[in-house]
């Protein structure tokens, strides 16, 4: 019971932290500390008189876990975090092995070897999950994203706004990407009268085709939330 609480709090409180570096940082952070709610009422459980079911952890990180895969596989289609998925898949794989361990002496030759395959499909399944979110980690296009909807709340400033997160946004292989961060950023520097750096990005847009090689719904967007936030406060209510 101990190994549970220490395992789903650990890796819980690590999902936390590594979530703050995310685009979307509320994603991973909202299923962290929902296990660590968990993991508390299962630590008060512990020391509690009466006595606890021995598998409620597995039930609890099996299907906390099992969700937060499809639920992170999800959000990483959508290029918005690819922490949730493989941090619930080690819950998930914890509940599985640990719940095929605990009849293993009774099952028949069979059975061993069914589920000996089983939890190797959910291990490789894990292993994959593990090297897509964070080997390859985190796509320019997710800090585009993030960085629009910054921009849409007016948070331009900062290590959270939107002009540091367009700044992430780049991708060697993706030069169109490239492209719409930069027009944005023009737009931006060109808002906060800060010619020098809105200069800068010009000349960097100019290398990749110049306004002509973005969506015009893009440059839209960007104008829609600048826009928005230059009228005065009484005019905007």
């Amino acid at each position: 019971m101990l190994g549970w609480i220490a395992f789903l709090g650990g890796t819980s409180a690590v999902l936390l932290w590594m979530s703050r570096a995310q685009p979307f940082p509320e994603i991973g952070s909202r299923w962290a500390w929902l296990m660590l709610g968990l993991t508390g009422i299962l630590a008060i459980a512990m020391n509690s008189p009466r006595t606890m079911n021995p598998i409620l952890p597995a039930i609890i990180a099996g299907a906390i876990g099992g969700l937060g895969v499809v639920v992170g596989a999800m959000h990483d289609r959508r290029k918005q975090d690819v922490l949730l998925a493989p941090f619930a898949g080690m819950w998930f794989v914890a509940a599985t092995v640990s719940a095929l361990a605990e009849g293993w002496s009774s099952y028949n030759q069979t059975e061993q070897w069914v589920g000996f395959i089983l939890a190797t499909i959910v291990i490789l399944l894990e292993v994959f999950l593990f090297w897509k979110g964070l080997v390859i980690g985190v796509q320019g296009i997710s800090w585009s994203q993030a960085a629009l909807r910054q921009l849409d709340r007016g948070l331009i400033d900062g290590e959270r706004g939107a002009i540091s997160m367009f700044e992430k946004s780049w991708n060697v292989d993706e030069s169109w990407l490239d492209a719409m961060s930069h027009v944005a950023l023009v737009r931006i520097h060109n808002f906060q009268n800060n010619s020098a750096a809105a200069s800068k990005h010009a000349e960097l847009l100019e290398r990749l085709g110049g306004e002509e090689s973005v969506e015009g719904e893009w440059i839209a967007k960007i104008d829609s939330c600048l826009k928005r936030l230059s009228k005065p406060v009484f005019e905007s209510e």
